[in-house]
């Protein structure tokens, strides 16, 4: 599945189901994800206001019923960004975030897998 590419911004978006900060810095990225952690049926989204490195375009992350954490990334190309996914550990998952936080996110692609729907 492809999606349409999101519109650039100004500024990086923080999201859960909750709630969704522009203004915020690591701690709160990893109170999200801390919160995703012990919390079922939680996800997270760090979206930056355009295509980074390696084309990424967000990062987000949920977990599963047997707690294995789903990192996902959003690529961003000509025709719409499509999602890629790793199963990782919560100190993987943060360092992810961070990482694409502070624009210093590289990935080996051939870690992750399409995400099927």
């Amino acid at each position: 599945m492809v999606f349409k590419n999101i519109k650039e911004g100004t500024t990086f978006t923080l999201r859960n189901q909750d709630r969704e900060l522009m203004n915020f810095g690591k701690d709160e990225i990893e109170d999200f994800l801390d919160d995703l952690f012990v919390t079922p049926d939680q996800f997270v989204v760090l979206t930056a206001p355009k295509a980074q490195g390696q084309q990424i375009r967000y990062v987000q992350a949920c977990v599963h019923d047997d707690g294995e954490i789903e990192t996902e990334l959003g690529i961003e190309e000509a025709d719409g960004t499509r999602l890629y996914y790793k199963m990782c550990g919560d100190e993987e998952c943060v360092r992810i975030f961070l990482d694409f936080f502070e624009q210093k996110l590289v990935v080996d692609r051939d870690m992750y897998k399409p995400v099927q729907f």
